[in-house]
């Protein structure tokens, strides 16, 4: 005896969704500053505007740092140095901090870009 088996397309659409990962849209630096502890430890990817560009050398290396603005401004600290200018539309992607103690000051709402 033989048996056919058919699948139902909103079968394999159920299927086929459940196996492709979810990809979330970019954040805005506003979203953030609203609800810091929604975000606090977590990977984030964050879309503005570069503000306040500047390269450090530091002990661990050379380190990029700058805002990253909307209405609101978020502090990018970018351990990879990425060469960015102010003004650029820069999409990053880091782990966001409420606070990051550098070695000469304390930043609010950090994401931090290994």
């Amino acid at each position: 005896m033989t048996r056919y088996f058919t699948f139902s397309g909103s079968l394999v659409c159920a299927i086929v969704t459940a196996c492709v990962p979810a990809f979330a849209a970019d954040l805005a630096p506003s979203a953030i500053v609203a609800a810091p502890s929604t975000y606090e430890g977590k990977p984030v990817t964050v879309a503005g505007t570069v503000a306040q560009y500047q390269v450090n050398k530091t002990l661990m290396g050379t380190v990029a740092a700058y805002q990253l603005c909307d209405a609101k401004c978020i502090v990018v600290i970018d351990e990879t140095a990425a060469a960015h200018k102010n003004g650029d539309k820069v999409t990053a992607s880091g782990t966001f901090q409420s606070t990051f103690k550098g070695p000469k000051r304390e930043f609010k709402n950090v994401v931090v870009i290994k």
